[in-house]
């Protein structure tokens, strides 16, 4: 008996122990509870009847908790930037696991108007990476080119202005999921880096994007205005040879609102470079070739958003952009073979004209996530590119080139949500690219000669895309058609082209969760690149040294990619990694010859196949509440089957960067990265080692309306890019001193006028965006 009765209490002994031990765990997601939107990275704080804190956890980038604790608490605290913190008892929940949390933004006090995200932060979606720019420091008051230097995952040579993906150039550049008629880092270097919301990363695109950019898609979403009653921003930034200001707002009556922004920015930049080629038969030349630029971009911009009423947005919009920028080149040659030293003189200017418009219509229905949107894009852009050279002072020629593009793009897209766990999409896209290039070229003590090449260009596309989701695992099956056709006529050597190409290109993608915390991904993707107007085009600037070729007679590149990513997150560590592999067939490369006057010339040829194989990491450690830091590395090789063509038949690169942000006070941090770039190997020539330091500060005045940055890139000045060629015709080194260091000031001043709170309405501050899988 008395064995019973000790037996009875050890076991109601060791019952409160285990009980008052056991871990629950809660669930739940924090929503707006005007926009409905998710709130990523909210705190969720568990406090006892004496209001001491036990306990707590964030939201992740979807707006999900979990809370794992044996504290015994009483209620929940949820709180984040912007909006009024939130009390939620215990004894009110009911589902321990599907607990709604709603905050209301606070719109009372104007140092809150702003809503900015404390650091830039990543999300890791079934088919792409989304950066959300946020408030990195490195950022502030720079080009979009230049805030793409601070992301790892883009390739970015600010010397030579260009940008590559996983160690390839072929990238489809898009603006708000829209193709634009100018380069690439033309259009990056127009674009404030303040103006921008989030850039996505596709490298593994669905069905649903077009399916140029071998290597993958950028797809750069700026900021719209859509804040209640008169809003006001200003900007202005001053730095080494360079001032920018700007203002930018909106006008929101609830039924519509009007959004604007205006800007001017100057910016000059030098830089050196030094040349000594070798030549097979033994020629040598030499060239110290300093280069000055000079330039200017105004922009405006104007819109209106109809909110005609729960079901249909209508919206249009125009933007138009005037960049200027000159050029001047006195360039020395020396060491020439059988010639005396010489100086050779370019003065150029290129001018850009750009006007855009945009409207877009948005038929909602009363399911959650069923609509039908219509959207039509018109790019217009106009470019002028005079030169004058000079030998000696003595006049060789003028050269005009100019060029003229404009792109129609229609798109339309149907979302059918057939449950909870299947979705339907649908929809077509039809482009149409029409350039009328004109050179002049007028020697000295001749005629001048006037030249045209026309081009046409027209694609139609058509996709289907299925979602499907079951428990822990998403799937996205999708198919796209594409038609594309090209014509041009040259009257320089009365050549013609006449492309068509037909082509299917499926895509699938799998992810699989394991908790809130660890998710693992699988994309396949086919992609092409086709004979366009870059590689075609005869008409491009060069001098009697150096000039490009056109190839019409080009075969389309296309690619199988396949990617594996895994992604945790942490409390204190956050970690991802991903790794690829790409088939590359009739791959098109950049391919150097010479001429018998030692001319260099340039073009375009299929080369055949290409092995591509690459990983990417990040790993972010939160050492403190005042310190965060992150290191992203990344390793891309490929291997070229057998060709002649190329010097190196093993291409390789890669990149590091650690960043370091303290947070000083509640109204000053700072930033501290490093970036090293080892060898990089192409195929005609290597770039040695490299790597740079960056220092940036920023204060917060007035009750965070006022904010000032301070940002020097470069701080060693070290930043040379070397660069060996080797080909068949010619050796060649180049040392390039580029004004890699800058030092830069922004101001921005934030405010609202007033707020129209008897005309809110509930409706999704959204995006419309063709190539997006979630509008």
């Amino acid at each position: 008996m008395i064995r019973t009765v000790v037996v009875m209490f050890c076991f109601f002994i060791g019952s409160l122990i285990t009980t008052s031990q056991e871990v629950r765990t809660f669930r739940g997601t924090v929503i707006d509870v005007v926009t409905k939107e998710i709130i990523p990275f909210a705190t969720i704080a568990v406090y006892n009847d004496k209001n001491e804190l036990l306990d707590g956890a964030s939201t992740n980038d979807r707006g999900h908790f979990q809370l794992k604790t044996n504290k015994r608490f009483t209620y929940f605290e949820i709180s984040f930037i912007g909006y009024e913190n939130f009390v939620k008892r215990l004894s009110e929940i009911n589902d321990l696991t599907n607990i709604s949390i709603e905050l209301k933004p606070t719109v009372s006090n104007l140092e809150e108007v702003v809503v900015e995200a404390g650091r830039t932060t990543t999300q890791l979606k079934i088919d792409r990476k989304i950066i959300d720019i946020g408030a990195d420091i490195q950022q502030s008051g720079t080009t979009a080119l230049e805030a793409f230097d601070q992301i790892v995952d883009i390739q970015t040579d600010l010397g030579t202005g260009s940008i590559s993906l996983r160690g390839s150039d072929n990238v489809r550049l898009l603006i708000n999921g829209k193709p634009s008629s100018m380069d690439a880092v033309e259009l990056l270097e127009q674009i404030p880096s303040s103006t921008i919301k989030s850039v996505e990363i596709i490298t593994s695109p669905s069905a649903k994007y077009q399916a140029d950019g071998l290597s993958g898609v950028i797809n750069v979403i700026l900021k719209r205005n859509l804040n209640t009653g008169l809003n006001l921003n200003l900007n202005s930034s001053v730095g080494t040879k360079r001032y920018g200001y700007g203002i930018d707002g909106n006008y929101n009556l609830s039924f519509v609102n009007l959004r604007f922004n205006a800007s001017q920015s100057g910016r000059e930049m030098d830089s050196k470079q030094t040349i000594d080629r070798t030549f097979l038969n033994g020629n040598t030349q030499s060239i110290f070739t300093p280069h000055d630029f000079n330039g200017l971009v105004r922009q405006g911009t104007v819109g209106l958003d109809f909110f005609i009423d729960k079901y249909n947005e209508f919206s249009i919009g125009f933007d138009y952009t005037d960049d200027y920028h000159s050029f001047y080149n006195n360039s020395q040659y020396f060491n020439v073979t059988d010639r005396n030293d010489f100086v050779y003189t370019r003065n150029s200017a290129h001018s850009h004209f750009t006007s855009v418009f945009n409207a877009n219509y948005r038929k909602a229905f009363r399911k959650e996530g069923h609509f039908l949107e219509i959207d039509y894009n018109l790019n217009d852009n106009k470019n002028e590119y005079p030169a004058s050279d000079f030998e000696d002072a003595v006049f060789l020629f003028d050269q005009i080139i100019e060029e003229d593009n404009t792109i129609h793009a229609i798109s339309l897209d149907y979302v059918l949500p057939v449950s909870e766990k299947i979705q339907i999409e649908t929809g077509a896209s039809w482009n149409r690219s029409d350039t009328k290039n004109q050179q002049f070229f007028r020697a000295n003590n001749t005629t001048g000669a006037l030249d045209t090449f026309d081009y046409e260009e027209e694609l139609l596309g058509i996709y289907g895309l299925a979602k499907f989701s079951a428990q822990n695992l998403d799937w996205q099956v999708g198919l796209r058609y594409e038609d594309f056709s090209s014509t041009s006529q040259n009257t320089l050597n009365l050549s013609t082209t006449d492309l068509d190409f037909s082509n299917f290109f499926p895509s699938i993608h799998v992810s699989y969760k394991f908790n809130e915390d660890n998710t693992i991904g699988l994309g396949y993707s086919k992609r092409v690149s086709r004979p366009n107007l870059h590689h075609i085009n005869p008409f491009q600037l060069g001098n009697p040294f150096f000039r490009f070729d056109g190839n019409p007679e080009l075969k389309p590149e296309s690619s199988d990619n396949i990617e594996l990513n895994y992604q945790n997150n942490g409390e204190k560590i956050n970690w991802s990694l991903a790794t690829f592999y790409r088939y590359r067939k009739d791959v098109i490369l950049w391919v150097n010859d010479i001429e018998d006057n030692n001319v260099q010339v340039i073009s375009f040829q299929n080369i055949g196949v290409n092995h591509s194989f690459g990983v990417e990491t990040t790993v972010k450690y939160k050492f403190a509440k005042f310190w965060d830091t992150a290191l992203t590395g990344n390793y891309y090789y490929t291997a070229i089957d057998d060709n002649n063509l190329v010097t190196w038949d093993e291409l390789y690169s890669s990149n590091l960067q650690l960043k370091n942000t303290f947070k000083i006070s509640k109204k000053i941090s700072t930033d501290i990265t490093y970036r090293h770039m080892p060898r990089r190997q192409n195929a005609f020539n290597f770039i040695e080692p490299r790597h740079r330091v960056d220092w940036a500060l920023r204060a917060k005045f007035l009750k965070n309306k006022l904010r000032a940055n301070l940002r020097v890139v470069d701080v060693l000045d070290n930043n040379l890019m070397k660069r060996n060629t080797r080909t068949t015709e010619f050796n060649q080194r180049t040392v390039w001193k580029f004004q890699s260091q800058t030092l830069g000031f922004l101001f921005s001043l934030n405010y609202m006028l007033f707020k129209n709170e008897n005309k809110e309405r509930n409706r999704k501050k959204r995006e419309y965006r063709h190539n997006d899988s979630n509008n």
